[in-house]
C-alpha cells in the first residue's frame, strides 16, 4: 500500500498500526497538504459482509461526533476492494503503551485522563451512541497529554436494539461489562463499567480480572467482585474518594453504577485534582469512661471516710440515674454523720459496710450491662438493612411486576421500552438484576418493557448512497434483496435511483428490499470512420454523423495531396472510442512553395526553411493496471495546443498487471491515460 493514492487525493506514506479488523496508515492529503490517518479494512475480511458492515458502522457512528476528545473522521470511501476511513492524524501513543511505559500513573494524571475520556463518552451518549469497546488500546494520548477516544467499530445507536446475541458477544474480554459477557441489555452504564476498568489499570498498572483464557476472564467479570486498588497494590497512593468512584463504576449491576457519565464527571471534579478527600467516613461514638476507685478494706480511719464518701456518692449517682430524689436535707445529714464518725463506727459493723459496698457495686455493674446491651441492640436495629431475593419478572405485566417489586421494599424503574416479537405489549422482557440475587431494601430494579411487535415500514432509499443501505435496512429489521446497476444521466454514480417495495410500504421483519444503483451516464462506443482523402467539409459531416465531434483543423503543404483534401486524422479509422470524442484533422494547403537550395542559402542547412526541425523520439509509457477487474479499456490521448489525438485504445487483460506502450513525439508533450473512461493518470514526456 505504501505509495498508493486513494481517491486521487490521499498518498499513503507508512504503516503506523493495526488490529484484528483493520490496518492504519499515515497518509498525505494532496488537497489540504496535511497528514491524516487512514484505516483500511484487512483484505481477508472484505469478503465477510459482517466485518464490512462493522467497518461502515464505524464511519457512520464516529462521523456524527465532533469533540476535542474524540478522533475526528474526515472522509470515507471504497476503491475497488479497498474500504477505507480517513481520520485525524494524532501524534502520540495509545494509553496502553503509555501505561506499559510508565508502569502505573499517579492519581492526579489518572483523574485528568479519566475526566477527558468521560467527556468524550458524554458527547457520544448525548448523540445516542454507545461505544461498547472502551479500553486503553482505543484511547490515544497526544504529545500534549490530551486523551482522544477512537475506534467506534462496534458502536451502537442507543435508540436501536441494544440486546446482544449471547453467541456473538462483542468487545474486549478484560474490559467489557458483565452484561456484555452475558449477552444482556447494554446501555450507557456499560461504557461506564469499561471506563472503570481503564481507571483501575491506570492507577494500579494491572487489570482487575485476569486468567489463562478469555472464558475464565469473562466468568470473573460476571461473578467476582474486584479487589479494591489499595489492596491490590501495596502502599498504593490513592484517595478513598477516588477508590470509591472506581469501585462504583465496577458494580456488577447496572443500577448500582453511576446512572450517567455526567454524574461520574461531577464526582471526578469534586476530587480536587486527585488529592485525598477531606471527608471522614468514620463514625464517632460518644461513650464516656467511668472510673471506679480501688477499695482497700484494711485502710485507716481517714481512708475509710473517703471510701464511704465514694460509696455514697456512687450510690447517689446510681439513684439519680433511676430518678430517685435526694434532698439537701439528706445530704446535710450525711455530712453531719460523717463528722460524728466515732458513733457511726460503733453502730455499723465492718461486715455490714462490706455488704453494702458489694450491693452498690453489683447494682452499678448491672446498670452498665443493661445500657451496653440496649445500645448494641439499638445500633444493630439502626444499621441493619434486610435483604430480599429478586423475583423473576420476565413475561409479567408491567403493573404486576411493579406491585411485586414494591411489596418487597424495592424500587421499580422502567429503563426502556423496546419492540419484541416474543412478548406482548406491556410485558417485561429484561431485568437489570437476575432472579434470586439478594438486594437491600430500597434498592432499584430496572426493567425493559415490551412495546409489542415492531410496526415496520420500508424506509426511503432513493437518493441515499449504496454504502448506507445495509445499515439503514438493518436498523428497521429488514434485509437487502436484489441489487441492480443501471446508467443514469441525472442520478450520480453510487446513489439509489429506485427501490421495491416503495418507501413507507408496510413490511414484516426480515423482509427484503430490492434497489437499483446508478452507474452514472451511459457510455456509447462508436467506430471512427476514415476521412482521409475526403475534402474538409465532407470529412466534418462524416465525423458528426458518427456521433463524434470535430477537433482542430490544421493546414500542411503536400506534394501528393491536392489542396483542401484531408491528409491525416488524429484517431485512426476503425478504432472504437466513446461517443462525442474529438477528432482532429490535417488538410492539405497545396504544393509547397519552391524552396531555396542549400547552395543558395548555405547559412541554413537542413530542410532549407531556415529553421532546424526537432527530431522525433520514442518513449516507453508504462501503465499499471487495476486489480479489481478482469478486463479494462485503456485509452491514451496526446494533447497538443488544445486538441486531442488518441494514440492508443484497446481492451486489455489485467492479469498482465501492467502494459508498456511506445509513444512517438517531439519536444515535450502531454498525455492523458483513461481506464474505462475515467481519467487514470496525466503525464508529460520529453522526447
Amino acid at each position: 500500500m505504501i505509495g498508493k493514492v486513494l481517491g486521487n487525493r490521499y498518498e499513503i506514506v507508512e504503516k503506523i498500526g493495526g488490529g484484528g479488523m483493520s490496518i492504519v496508515y499515515k497518509a498525505k492529503c494532496r488537497v489540504l497538504n496535511r497528514y491524516v490517518a487512514i484505516k483500511i479494512l484487512r483484505d481477508e475480511l472484505t469478503s465477510d459482509p459482517d466485518f464490512v458492515e462493522k467497518f461502515k458502522q464505524e464511519s457512520l457512528s464516529a462521523a456524527s461526533l465532533t469533540h476535542p476528545n474524540i478522533v475526528n473522521i474526515y472522509d470515507t470511501g471504497i476503491e475497488g476492494d479497498i474500504y477505507y476511513i480517513v481520520m485525524e492524524y494524532v501524534k502520540g501513543e495509545t494509553l496502553k503503551n503509555y501505561i506499559n511505559r510508565k508502569g502505573r500513573l499517579s492519581e492526579q494524571e489518572t483523574v485528568r485522563i479519566s475526566r477527558q475520556v468521560a467527556e468524550a463518552l458524554k458527547h457520544a451518549h448525548n448523540n445516542n451512541i454507545i461505544h461498547r469497546d472502551i479500553k486503553p488500546h482505543n484511547i490515544l494520548i497526544t504529545e500534549e497529554g490530551i486523551a482522544k477516544v477512537t475506534d467506534f467499530g462496534i458502536a451502537r445507536a442507543a435508540t436501536s436494539s441494544t440486546i446482544n446475541n449471547t453467541s456473538n458477544v462483542i468487545g474486549s474480554v478484560h474490559y467489557f461489562s458483565p452484561e456484555q459477557a452475558r449477552g444482556g441489555y447494554v446501555d450507557e452504564k456499560s461504557d461506564i463499567y469499561s471506563l472503570g476498568i481503564v481507571m483501575y489499570e491506570m492507577i494500579t498498572g494491572v487489570v482487575p480480572f485476569d486468567a489463562d483464557n478469555h472464558i475464565s476472564v469473562a466468568m470473573k467479570q460476571i461473578q467476582e467482585k474486584p479487589v479494591p486498588p489499595s489492596k491490590k497494590i501495596k502502599n498504593l497512593e490513592i484517595s478513598k474518594g477516588f477508590e470509591d468512584i472506581i469501585m462504583k463504576c465496577l458494580e456488577k449491576h447496572q443500577s448500582f453504577r453511576f446512572q450517567n457519565v455526567e454524574e461520574l464527571i461531577k464526582k471526578l471534579n469534586s476530587l480536587n485534582d486527585g488529592s485525598p478527600s477531606e471527608e471522614n467516613d468514620e463514625e464517632i461514638i460518644d461513650s464516656p469512661t467511668m472510673v471506679i476507685p480501688a477499695i482497700d478494706s484494711e485502710s485507716d480511719d481517714e481512708n475509710a471516710i473517703n471510701i464511704d464518701l465514694v460509696d455514697e456518692n456512687s450510690d447517689n449517682a446510681f439513684r439519680r440515674f433511676f430518678g430517685e430524689d435526694i434532698g439537701e436535707e439528706n445530704i446535710d445529714k450525711k455530712k453531719i454523720s460523717k463528722k460524728k464518725k466515732d458513733s457511726k463506727k460503733n453502730q455499723v459493723s465492718d461486715e455490714e459496710k462490706k455488704k453494702n459496698r458489694k450491693i452498690t457495686m453489683a447494682a452499678v455493674l448491672s446498670a452498665l450491662a443493661v445500657a451496653l446491651i440496649g445500645g448494641v441492640v439499638a445500633f444493630r436495629s439502626i444499621m441493619y438493612v434486610p435483604e430480599v431475593p429478586v423475583p423473576d419478572l420476565i413475561g409479567k405485566d408491567e403493573e404486576d411486576a411493579q406491585k411485586i417489586v414494591e411489596d418487597l421494599g424495592l424500587v421499580f424503574k422502567v429503563s426502556g421500552r423496546e419492540n419484541s416479537d416474543k412478548y406482548a405489549e406491556g410485558k417485561i422482557i429484561d431485568q437489570s438484576v437476575d432472579e434470586g440475587m439478594k438486594l437491600k431494601e430500597k434498592s432499584t430494579v430496572e426493567v425493559v418493557v415490551s412495546e409489542g411487535e415492531k410496526e415496520i415500514t420500508v424506509p426511503n432509499l432513493v437518493g441515499r448512497y449504496a454504502i448506507e443501505v445495509g445499515i439503514i435496512l438493518k436498523d428497521e429489521g429488514l434485509r437487502e434483496g436484489d441489487v441492480r446497476e443501471e446508467n443514469s444521466d441525472t442520478v450520480p454514480a453510487g446513489q439509489i435511483m429506485d427501490q421495491s417495495p416503495a418507501a413507507r410500504t408496510p413490511a414484516n421483519e426480515n423482509d427484503t428490499v430490492d434497489y437499483v444503483v446508478s452507474k452514472g451516464p451511459k457510455i456509447i462506443y462508436v467506430t471512427v470512420p476514415k476521412v482521409t482523402e475526403l475534402n474538409l467539409e465532407t470529412a466534418k459531416s462524416t465525423i458528426q454523423q458518427y456521433g463524434l465531434s470535430v477537433g482542430g483543423v490544421t493546414e500542411e503543404p503536400s506534394q501528393d495531396v491536392e489542396k483542401g483534401v484531408i491528409i491525416r486524422q488524429s484517431v485512426a479509422a476503425g478504432q472504437e472510442v466513446a461517443q462525442g470524442t474529438s477528432v482532429s484533422m490535417t488538410v492539405s494547403s497545396g504544393k509547397p512553395v519552391e524552396e531555396e537550395t542549400p547552395e543558395e542559402n548555405p547559412e541554413n542547412p537542413g530542410d532549407g526553411s531556415g529553421t532546424e526541425q526537432p527530431e522525433t523520439g520514442t518513449y516507453p509509457l508504462t501503465i499499471t493496471l487495476p486489480k479489481n477487474k478482469d478486463k479494462v479499456t485503456v485509452v491514451v490521448q496526446r494533447i497538443t495546443d488544445g486538441s486531442r489525438e488518441i494514440v492508443y485504445s484497446k481492451e486489455v487483460d489485467t492479469t498482465e498487471q501492467s502494459i508498456i506502450i511506445n509513444v512517438e513525439g517531439t519536444g515535450t508533450q502531454t498525455y492523458e491515460i483513461y481506464i474505462d473512461n475515467e481519467l487514470y493518470d496525466k503525464t508529460e514526456i520529453k522526447f
